[in-house]
């Protein structure tokens, strides 16, 4: 399911930012500066900007995008902004190393892809590297957000995670209408 860029403005509405602070989603991510960070689906660039605001001059943020309409936002709003990266990919596929992030930040996308983007995600993530998801909570009544049938609970996206090698815990923060996860790579056969 690819993301509408004719919606990017709902990205950035005022009640976007009231229910999803960035620079609280930023928090979350624990940075001390010098980390590499992925943000998953990075739509507008608004929480990239964010993160890149609490990273020193050795950390990066590598904002990916797969909408090449999304992605011409994305690099608009990024374009000098110091160690943020915008990078266009096709299908599940990333292309960077093995283990290359310290943090992934994945908001509101588990329900856009599954299971080849989360198995990516763990390629993509350091043995001591975090993934931060928080997505629409299946079940809870609301105005906007994507289709009931195509959302996950916490639960499920746990298992999801766990599929994909994955360990994850839920986090209290609290988000308008949505779960946040921990999730740090499993060891083990591929790990």
């Amino acid at each position: 399911m690819e993301w509408d860029a004719g919606k990017a403005p709902m990205l950035e509405a005022p009640e976007r930012e009231r229910d999803m602070p960035a620079g609280q989603v930023a928090d979350l991510l624990a940075l001390t500066g010098s980390e590499t960070v992925i943000d998953y689906g990075a739509g507008t660039g608004r929480l990239a900007l964010a993160v890149a605001e609490r990273l020193g001059p050795e950390g990066s943020v590598i904002a990916i995008e797969d909408s090449s309409e999304m992605f011409q936002l994305l690099s608009q709003r990024l374009a000098d902004v110091p160690g943020a990266q915008p990078m266009l990919t096709e299908g599940d596929r990333v292309p960077l190393p093995d283990q290359q992030a310290d943090r992934i930040l994945a908001v509101d996308v588990l329900h856009h892809m599954r299971p080849e983007a989360l198995a990516e995600m763990r390629r993509l993530l350091s043995p001591e590297g975090q993934l931060l998801l928080i997505d629409w909570d299946r079940g809870h009544p609301r105005e906007d957000g994507p289709p009931a049938d195509v959302l996950l609970t916490a639960d499920g996206a746990i298992q999801e995670l766990a599929a994909a090698g994955l360990t994850a815990h839920r986090v209290g923060a609290a988000f308008a209408d949505r779960y946040t996860l921990c999730a740090t790579a499993t060891p083990g056969p591929g790990g």
